[in-house]
């Protein structure tokens, strides 16, 4: 009777709620409702090509509720969400919205417009869409439904610790599905989980971005909550016992911009970067440190304002300057920019001018900066230090006991995330898969090991591939990413396959086949089936046709593809389908596209990797396509760029960490993507480049952050071949010595081991660690990114634990992949006490406590929990 009672009382809660929304505005200002009503009509008339699959929806029996908030999101979503997405998919998010802020408690509290901007809009980053929405909501809603506000977003973030940790991958955001199924990624994806996770059980919350920090080359994603009318800040996936705690409140103390996305066009009190009729960029810096608004002028060589030209306030990190925002100045040729007390370098540009200028943010108020050189005549070189904000001491003190209580959590939540990774195809049986199917079982352990929570996705792929095929599962298979091999579904590898058949390809070449035409991996886009959609959409003729001349394919897509880059913001590449079925978009994803339909047909092709121009593979070469300048001849005569690493750097440069090269490209120098490339990865280094202005900018990053800096600006004209030399600035002062200590003698006192194993006349890299916190995974992160350098080095790592349980299962699950030079051993906290003393510290406040001794004894750094950089760090003093 009871049971009977509990569902009616149910029942009638539902229909009460249905009854409501069928009536209740989901926006109850008026005149805001108009302005989304005219942008939703806006956006129709862009996706008239799919106004079936998308707008069809509002036929069906909605609330007025339901159809507001469908126009909502319909009105401002990017390109990208129009072309890949359906109408139902939509409503169901918003189904699935509604139902949890009627569920919960706090739902009733939350404002409208931050319901509107911060719960209901699906995407988060540049993700590809799923069902996490309701799929979370459905595991979530019992567990939190009776809590808080505050406690809610704890439990949440813990859920999410459960499924994710930390690692670093490629550039691509996977799903937050994705990302459970692979049960790690880095903090852009942890952060898009966690606001998925977040905003499925109603949860006001959004993504914040530190775009690069100042004092590292690196930059970081976290998590802002509003909880009960004010926004706070979590480290995603990475539960703290509070809210405003993370490991990284010191390094946000000493960013010069915090950003976020918001949906929509959000009227909230926070400072505006930009105003966009589908989204606004704010600047969240202000909820972290302290900040100061600068103003520069811009003037001609008359010393006369100059309007509207592009001003960007760009930060050095990864040697080259990343714009942090950009603005255009108004009549008196004024812009400005909130930011931190650092270093930054100001960048104008109008017409052919340009110009530049560095400021100190804590000396300057108002800057000039002349637009009086044209770039092609500007050629020397310029040298001058950057120093980012100073450290500012983190005073966020939490009670020991709830410390306590979160760590337990923390390691119980490992557990169950390491329980489903047991769950992963073994060895054993990828060894009795391949000799089933005939296959190597060590390359298909290589496959399958990588694939993680996917591997059933791949097992299925395999074990349905005819034998005709079979021979070309591993060049399919290992021409995608490693992260396509966690997130690919058996129809892309399936149509990719099946429909790249070597008897069509207009290559001999395996490698290029295999890469450029039987892949279907094109650049950040997500996977998705093309090719046989595009061998069916296009006739006999015209594949006949484009396999002679590549302008058949080529002018369709000027004839039929529109462009908008400004309606896809969100920079998410569009599905060549999506492209094709939408007539509009970027033209990233038109060039995507291109490629796709190359390669559907047989015809190589490919973005090239430093410029992302596109390119077909014809007699035995690559041609470049120029869709925005047609007249520009395929293959322009090039110049040839040689680089020599100065005998007096001590090490071998690397690009993107002490060197880039950056080409004049509408009024400012972009960097040349040449990351992976193996054409700087010796010296002398040699590359072919377009003829026009380039700079080189060259950097030595100082513990502490600052950045000894080299302009070289220079032409490259056709045929000409230009030399270079790569000279890096040097620090003057050597660091300070902190204390000293008889490496074999006093440390093996300390420390269970022997003084032969710790002494190896080399130096030592000492480390207190946590292995269940959040600071040392990062910390360990470090060490595994910078394996190749340790070994160089052949000193010696002492990882130390408190006792030997801990120390035994962090061997088992991470030995494998630090250097081969790491020791392991247990200490107690009189041995680090004693330690202490040789700094004149009286106690660590934090962990991991890093510090390296040099070959004589001489303790030349330490460091208290994890600073972003810190594998630099010690790489720059082990040199």
């Amino acid at each position: 009777m009871r049971n009977k009672t509990t569902f009616l009382i149910l029942i009638s809660f539902l229909l009460s709620i249905s009854a409501c929304r069928k009536n209740t505005h989901f926006i109850s200002d008026k005149q805001y409702r108009h302005k989304v009503e005219f942008q939703f009509e806006q956006q129709k008339k862009l996706a008239k090509n799919r106004s079936v699959e998308l707008f069809k929806v509002f036929d069906q029996s909605i609330s007025v509720t339901e159809k507001e908030a469908l126009q909502f999101l319909f009105a401002f979503m990017p390109l990208s969400d129009l072309a890949d997405y359906n109408g139902d998919f939509y409503l169901k998010n918003v189904s699935t919205s509604l139902m949890a802020r009627d569920s919960m408690s706090w739902g009733k509290t939350i404002p409208e417009d931050i319901f509107r901007h911060f719960v209901l809009p699906i995407r988060v980053n540049n993700e590809n869409l799923d069902s996490a929405r309701w799929v979370f909501f459905n595991e979530l809603k019992g567990r939190v439904r009776k809590m808080s506000m505050k406690d809610a977003v704890l439990e949440v973030n813990h859920w999410c610790h459960e499924k994710v940790t930390y690692r670093g991958t490629d550039i691509r955001t996977s799903s937050p599905l994705a990302t459970v199924k692979t049960a790690f990624g880095r903090c852009g994806e942890e952060s898009t989980f966690t606001v998925a996770a977040l905003r499925s059980v109603a949860i006001p919350s959004r993504q914040c971005y530190t775009p690069r920090w100042a004092h590292c080359d690196d930059n970081h994603a976290w998590v802002e909550v509003w909880i009960d009318g004010k926004w706070h800040f979590i480290g995603a996936c990475e539960p703290e016992a509070e809210t405003d705690l993370a490991w990284f409140t010191g390094p946000a103390k000493r960013a010069m911009l915090v950003n976020t996305n918001v949906f929509g066009d959000y009227q909230g009190p926070e400072d505006v970067l930009i105003k966009d009729p589908r989204y606004t960029k704010i600047n969240i810096l202000p909820n972290y440190t302290s900040t100061k608004r600068i103003w520069v002028k811009v003037v001609d060589n008359r010393n006369k304002p100059m309007d509207s030209a592009k001003v960007e306030f760009s930060l050095y990190n990864y040697a080259e300057f990343y714009p942090l925002t950009s603005s255009f100045t108004d009549k008196t040729g004024k812009c400005s920019f909130l930011t931190g007390y650092g270093d930054l370098m100001v960048w104008a540009a109008k017409d052919a001018f340009t110009g530049h200028k560095k400021i100190t943010v804590k000396s300057t108020d108002t800057t000039i900066v002349e637009i009086l050189r044209q770039p092609e005549k500007y050629q020397e070189t310029e040298s001058f230090d950057l120093v980012p904000p100073p450290v500012i001491p983190d005073d966020h003190k939490i009670n020991d006991s709830l410390r306590e209580v979160n760590s337990k959590k923390l390691v119980f939540e490992d557990r169950i995330r390491s329980h489903y990774e047991e769950t992963f195809f073994d060895s054993s049986k990828t060894m009795r898969l391949a000799k089933n199917l005939c296959l190597n079982g060590d390359t298909l352990w290589n496959v399958l090991r990588k694939s993680r929570g996917n591997w059933r996705d791949l097992v299925r792929f395999i074990t349905e591939v005819p034998e005709s095929g079979k021979k070309w599962i591993f060049p399919l298979l290992n021409n995608i990413s490693d992260k396509d091999l966690r997130d690919a579904s058996p129809s892309v590898l399936s149509d990719n396959l099946e429909n790249s058949s070597p008897k069509t390809n207009l290559t001999s070449d395996k490698n290029i086949f295999n890469q450029y035409v039987l892949s279907p991996r094109i650049d950040n886009e997500f996977l998705s089936p093309y090719k046989e959609y595009f061998l069916k959409i296009f006739d006999a003729d015209f594949i006949k046709d484009s396999r002679k001349d590549i302008k058949i394919i080529t002018d369709w897509i000027r004839s039929n593809i529109v462009i908008n880059n400004e309606a896809n913001y969100g920079k998410a590449p569009i599905t060549p389908i999506g492209v094709y079925e939408l007539k509009v978009s970027d033209t990233h994803s038109r060039d995507i596209l291109f490629v796709a339909v190359c390669r559907s047909i047989g015809i190589p092709a490919r973005l090239e990797p430093a410029t992302k121009i596109p390119q077909y593979y014809s007699n035995s070469s690559w041609a470049d396509v120029r869709f925005d300048n047609p007249s520009m001849k395929a293959n322009l005569s090039k110049g040839t760029l040689i680089l020599t690493n100065n005998p007096e750097n001590k090490i071998r440069p690397e690009y993107y960490t002490h060197f880039t090269i950056e080409k004049l490209t509408d009024g400012f120098y972009r960097s040349l993507d040449y990351e992976t490339d193996p054409v700087m990865q010796s010296f002398p280094a040699k590359a072919d480049l377009t003829p026009g202005s380039y700079m080189m900018v060259t950097g030595n990053r100082m513990t502490g952050g600052t950045v000894l800096v080299n302009l070289t600006w220079f032409n490259v004209e056709p045929g000409i071949t230009k030399t270079l030399d790569i000279k890096l600035r040097k620090e003057l002062v050597n660091p300070p010595v902190l204390g000293t200590i008889d490496i074999g003698k006093d440390l093996g006192k300390l420390f269970s081991g022997t003084s032969s194993e710790i002494n190896t006349g080399k130096g030592l890299l000492l480390a207190w660690i946590e292995p269940d916190k959040e600071p040392t995974k990062h910390f360990i992160a470090d060490l595994v990114n910078k394996k190749e350098e340790f070994k160089n080095w052949k000193g010696k790592i002492l990882l130390l634990f408190k006792n030997e349980n801990e120390k035994n299962t962090f061997v088992l699950l991470n030995s494998r992949n630090l250097p081969s030079s790491s020791l392991y051993m247990t200490t107690s906290s009189q041995s680090l006490a004693e330690f202490m003393l040789t700094l004149k510290m009286k106690s660590v406040t934090q962990l991991p406590f890093v510090s390296y001794i040099n070959a004589k004894g001489e303790i030349l750094y330490y460091s208290e929990g994890y600073n972003i950089g810190l594998g630099d760090d010690l790489i720059k003093f082990i040199r």
